[in-house]
């Protein structure tokens, strides 16, 4: 009995401070558009050196883009996305560059074999450009209507 309400404790321990760090997140501002990080060792969930589109685990729209010499995979060049929609781009490139969201002006960095993360929200209605910056690639449009 004893062991079952420690579990209970830890749970409900571990859930408060997620829920605190959650709330301290949303305090305003261009952050809550938008957070671009670079995550080491993330995985994509079709494997790596392909591209997809899929709703997230979050909701969020992700498009996913790999980059091999001059060669851009995705599954859809112009992607739309509903206005007012959670977006992550997951871009993979096989060298160091920046991520760049024309009209956001929204930019991650890339490291080769990392996928850089792109988050925000669809809040502009038109049509977007994202390029791999240095090397001047479009990577896809997004359609935001």
């Amino acid at each position: 009995m004893r062991g079952s309400r420690v579990r209970s404790a830890r749970w409900w321990l571990v859930a408060s401070v997620l829920a605190l760090a959650l709330a301290a997140c949303g305090g305003g501002g261009d952050d809550d558009q938008a957070a671009a990080t670079t995550a080491a060792g993330a995985t994509t969930a079709a494997g790596a050196g392909s591209a997809t589109t899929a709703a997230g685990a979050a909701g969020a729209r992700t498009v996913q883009v790999t980059v091999t010499g001059d060669q851009v995979q995705t599954a859809e060049r112009r992607v739309k996305v509903p206005l007012g929609a959670d977006v992550r781009l997951e871009v993979t490139a096989d060298r160091a560059d920046e991520v760049h969201l024309h009209g956001y002006d929204r930019k991650v960095d890339t490291d080769p074999g990392s996928p850089a993360v792109l988050e925000f929200t669809a809040d502009v209605p038109g049509v977007f450009e994202v390029e791999l910056e240095e090397a001047g690639l479009k990577l896809v449009e997004l359609q935001v209507s």
